[in-house]
């Protein structure tokens, strides 16, 4: 015998039901739309479950993800199509995770919307985030495969401060602490990540009196500093050509939060001799990937 629910969730289910009456004709149409129904005498698909993991679990996973995708809603029929489910799987998985808060049901317009709860879990989450422990095993990997220093670095104070740097030739992760702060105008993460600015904060980064000379190769031109920063939004990643020291080459792309706003920056930095200029669109694409890495990784997207 099925153990009855506790009060709150039979009252919330009793609404649920009785603003929706007509749930098992919209189920049997949603199973005849989507050419889906049960595949097995119990009711559930044979889907392949051997890797250990727990069906109902997973599928219940992939209807957030998939809502979570479309911020206007998404109909049941939509949802069992999306998710290849039985829309009869579909409604009880649905069900289930509205009662518990982490969905949501929208009468009028008839599209289930992600809820509250799963705000709660995602900004648990963005709490305990630590960006040097993410990113660590990805610039030692990186770093492993070029043969070349990587770094992660922030804008700090209008300046790049480095939070972790992998030294192939040391064999080792460090902070550098001894490291001075750089001009964001020079540095090929601070240009990498004033290209990803909004216009008012760019603005003020890029004064005249900021822009001033480091070597003979700094760009100390506004208008030619915002070509730089266009090629390097459109490139996705941005170099510093020997502009805060004579001899050294580097490349840097954006790391991205939940928002689309840039939070920190991954980077090679080599010798001008070693790291030729022929080579900077494929170090660049390669240290576009560890960042975009690292994005996923800490939950944004890319902009």
């Amino acid at each position: 015998m099925r153990p009855s629910l506790p009060p709150a969730r039979s009252a919330m289910r009793s609404i649920f039901y009785s603003s929706w009456p007509s749930a098992a004709s919209c189920i049997g149409a949603a199973n005849r739309t989507t050419g889906m129904g049960r595949t097995g005498e119990d009711g559930h698909d044979r889907r392949d479950d051997h890797n250990g993991l727990i069906r109902s679990v997973d599928r219940a996973l992939d209807l957030l993800e998939t809502i979570s995708a479309q911020p206007s809603g998404l109909s049941l029929v939509d949802l069992a199509r999306q998710t290849t489910l039985p829309a009869s799987t579909t409604h009880r998985l649905l069900t289930t995770l509205q009662q518990r808060g982490f969905v949501r049901f929208d009468r009028t317009r008839g599209r289930w919307l992600i809820g509250r709860a799963a705000l709660t879990v995602g900004a648990n989450y963005a709490g305990s985030r630590d960006m040097v422990a993410l990113a660590r095993p990805i610039l030692q990997r990186f770093s492993a495969a070029c043969g070349e220093m990587i770094n992660l670095g922030v804008i700090d104070n209008g300046q790049v401060v480095f939070l972790q740097r992998v030294d192939p030739r040391a064999r080792k992760s460090y902070v550098p602490a001894s490291a001075p702060a750089i001009p964001l105008h020079c540095s090929s993460i601070g240009k990498t990540l004033l290209a990803v600015l909004p216009e008012r904060e760019l603005q003020n980064a890029i004064s005249p009196h900021k822009l001033v000379p480091l070597t003979p190769n700094t760009i100390v031109n506004e208008r030619a500093f915002r070509r730089e920063l266009e090629t390097a939004c459109k490139n996705g990643f941005a170099v510093d050509d020997e502009e805060n020291t004579i001899g050294l080459r580097c490349i840097a792309a954006p790391v991205f939060d939940e928002y689309r706003r840039p939070v920190a920056a991954v980077s090679m930095a080599a010798p001008a001799d070693r790291l030729k200029k022929r080579q900077v669109a494929a170090n660049g694409a390669m240290i576009k990937a560890a960042a975009g890495e690292l994005t996923a990784l800490w939950g944004g997207f890319s902009a």
